[in-house]
């Protein structure tokens, strides 16, 4: 579905596909592989770890090989598709296909890695979202959707305010967390890990 439209909205994107079939023109979750109902959840993956791993030693906080690390991350969340459903199992050769058209840059190693970090981390949106605000990648486009909270206008929601509940019983605490954040307390504020 275009990026900035909702189900009212549709209708007036440029290239609109018509209401036959409805969101059912657009892309979404395969129902019978990562939308089942008894599709495995995953929490922190090795493919995950992997990448993570890939970025530690990026950055020197660990030792190792970057595209060692990368490419056993990458491949790890392919292999992870087997355990998804029959049907989505990744062959070895799409995957050596998918390497030698994706070959690791090592003047790109972080947005490579972070890249696949939230490919691995799809259908968990809260890490994905997460790992984006820390490290920047993958490059995304701003989202035009006209969001009711003017702070984020032309940007991307960087964190949640806090609940209006906490302003009204614990004034007090609720100030100097917004304070200490660099407020406002808005859609926009990023939290001190946000760069």
């Amino acid at each position: 579905m275009p990026f900035g439209y909702n189900e009212s909205s549709i209708s007036t994107a440029p290239g609109y596909l018509g209401k036959s079939g409805a969101g059912f023109n657009y892309s979404q979750v395969n129902r019978r592989t990562l939308g089942k109902i008894d599709e495995p959840e995953f929490f922190v993956t090795y493919a995950q770890t992997s990448l993570l791993l890939a970025e530690a030693v990026q950055r020197g906080f660990a030792t190792g090989t970057v595209a060692t690390l990368y490419a056993a991350g990458v491949k790890a969340h392919m292999d992870q598709m087997a355990q998804v459903d029959v049907t989505a199992i990744i062959p070895a050769v799409a995957q050596a296909a998918y390497f030698a058209l994706n070959p690791f840059d090592p003047t790109k190693a972080l947005q490579q890695i972070n890249t696949q970090y939230w490919i691995a981390s799809f259908l968990n949106g809260n890490e994905a979202w997460a790992n984006y605000r820390r490290s920047g990648f993958p490059v995304l486009a701003v989202n035009p959707y006209p969001f009711a909270d003017p702070s984020v206008a032309g940007g991307y929601v960087h964190r949640l305010p806090y609940p209006l509940r906490e302003q009204s019983v614990n004034s007090v605490n609720y100030s100097a967390a917004v304070s200490h954040n660099g407020g406002p307390d808005n859609l926009a504020t990023r939290i001190f890990w946000d760069k």
